[in-house]
């Protein structure tokens, strides 16, 4: 629902600040570090500290960002997504498509053993391709991604896999790439989902020692890891030898922690504490991850928002660039379309198609007839006041306190042009209930992680309203199907890329949502923290590459 997204392995990230302290002092082993040279040690704990967790670890299972990020410790991917979006063997050796693009023919690596020792095999893949689309599985990312175009596997010999599509589907390498699709040991799989989501098991660098839902997991290095992605700087097993992953969905906690020295790496520091945590020596840093910007979308079965007018009017209404300044302490860029920069085919045109401004949001809604005014100096029409309520999550971990400040400046912003906005907090599972009946105006925090401009057809099409669940605007417009239909089965890049591009301006002219700025992974670090990197595909951290020294 509110906070989707896709993942996997590995490449450095620019960083944006400088240096700092020790990692905590409870972290067993890290005597045994040295670093006088500056070259990667083995050994020690990290410590990192998240906002918030899953009742189940199983990165097929569901599908969201905590999964996501253990996911990519503990799994590797069929392929691998390297710069520019090239993708490239991983867990397949090589792999062929037919000419019609219903078709792959991949070759899996030997030699490779998940942590369990089950070896990996076609035979695994298949698995763990007919378990993500099975809907007893609930994944609403693999299923979304997969399901509608998965016809079915054959296993061609012990390391080769035909995977047969029902439709051509241009995105299916940039989708295995993902961390949600990394591969799980089928005997893993054969346990039951309750035993899966506790410990799913995976070829990756770490392996899960223990796990207390919603308080922390425990990974330990996989010592015979021998799958590093083309990313990584170095193959075999992991530098560290354990990370202790707790979750603490207060940032300011999180922040106190990472300067007491209580913890190694933190993730999402309050934007607020960026400027004192590099004056004390804490080093940040940030990726941009692609997909479609965090935003609150409208429901556009919902009044008023009905009215495309309205929609158009609080975007114009909302300036956004300026609100952001004031919440995020000038952290974050304003997104005005409806992918984020790093999303391929991504159209630079639409940043600015709705700049602030008060006087085109009066002149829609004077032409809708929204020309009333009550006591409180709010638009009505037909004696009914322009009232939307915008609903948020009252977790901490799900809506920072930049998120209610970012709220609460748009309610003043649209409060200029007569449009009374009313912000609702309410617990994620009565968010979750609500989306589920789609009896909504409005829902905020919404955004989608991928690295495929697909993802306008998981968020704005009528498959995605009709059978995974995926469009909170409950928009269905046959034109904008058909848009996307053809682009993913478009085989020539630069016809696929007009196509998209149709596709943006249709979503854009329509006001679906009112667009905030991009998702992020951000974390916070000691400066004996070495190595972190990020997947390309989507940017999550991964810490195979991660060091530390004392």
């Amino acid at each position: 629902m509110s906070r989707k997204l896709s993942l996997h392995r590995t490449v450095p990230i620019a960083l944006l600040a400088i240096v700092a302290s020790t990692s905590l002092a409870a972290c067993a082993g890290n005597s045994t570090l040295a670093s006088s040279n500056g070259k990667p040690v083995y050994g020690g704990t990290l410590t990192y500290l998240q906002d918030r967790s899953e009742t189940c670890l199983d990165p097929e299972d569901g599908g969201d960002i905590p999964q996501a990020m253990i996911g990519q410790q503990i799994t590797d991917d069929l392929v691998y997504e390297g710069p520019g979006g090239k993708i490239e063997p991983w867990l397949a050796t090589k792999w062929t498509v037919s000419p019609n693009g219903l078709t792959y023919v991949f070759t899996i690596k030997k030699g490779v053993k998940f942590t369990d020792g089950t070896p990996l095999n076609a035979a695994a893949v298949k698995a763990n391709l007919d378990r993500v689309v099975d809907p007893k599985t609930g994944s609403s990312t693999d299923g979304g991604y997969i399901a509608p175009f998965y016809s079915d596997s054959k296993v061609l010999g012990t390391y080769v896999l035909e995977v047969d599509l029902k439709q051509a589907d241009t995105a299916l390498l940039d989708v295995l790439a993902q961390g949600y699709i990394g591969i799980e040991s089928p005997a893993g799989l054969a346990r039951g989902e309750t035993k899966n989501c506790s410990d799913p098991i995976g070829t990756g660098p770490f392996k899960i020692q223990s796990y207390t839902p919603n308080q922390q997991v425990v990974l330990v290095r996989n010592t015979h890891y021998n799958t590093a992605p083309p990313g990584s700087a170095h193959s075999g097993p992991a530098y560290l030898s354990k990370i202790i992953w707790k979750i603490v969905p207060d940032g300011t906690v999180r922040n106190a922690a990472l300067l007491k020295k209580q913890a190694d790496v933190i993730y999402y520091p309050p934007a607020e504490s960026w400027k004192s945590d590099q004056a004390s020596g804490i080093e940040i840093l940030t990726h941009e991850r692609p997909g479609s910007p965090n935003g609150i979308t409208f429901n556009v079965q919902a009044a008023p928002l009905n009215e495309l007018a309205v929609r158009q009017a609080v975007i114009y209404a909302s300036n956004e660039a300026v609100n952001l300044k004031s919440a995020y302490f000038d952290t974050y860029p304003y997104v005005g379309s409806p992918l984020v920069t790093g999303t391929p085919d991504y159209d630079a045109a639409l940043q600015d198609a709705y700049p602030a401004s008060v006087k085109k949001a009066d002149a829609l809604l004077d032409k809708a007839g929204w020309t009333g005014k009550d006591a409180a100096g709010y638009r009505t029409k037909n004696g009914k006041e322009l009232k939307i309520t915008i609903p948020y999550d009252s977790d901490a971990g799900q809506t920072p306190a930049e998120d209610l400040t970012l709220y609460q400046d748009i309610q003043a912003s649209e409060k200029a042009a007569g449009i009374n906005i009313v912000l609702q907090p309410i617990s994620t599972t009565v968010l979750d209930n609500l989306y589920e009946s789609h009896k909504y105006q409005t829902l905020a925090g919404d955004y989608w992680i991928t690295n495929t401009p697909d993802v306008l057809r998981t968020l704005f099409s009528t498959q995605a309203l009709k059978f995974y669940g995926t469009n909170g605007d409950n928009y269905s417009n046959p034109k904008l199907d058909n848009l996307l239909n053809e682009a993913l089965s478009e085989q020539d890049p630069t016809a696929r890329k007009n196509l998209y591009t149709q596709a943006q301006q249709l979503v854009s002219q329509q006001a679906l949502q009112l667009n905030l700025y991009p998702a992020e992974e951000r974390l916070a670090y000691n400066s004996d923290v070495h190595g972190i990197t990020a997947d390309y595909a989507v940017g999550l951290p991964d810490f195979h590459d991660t060091w530390i020294s004392k």
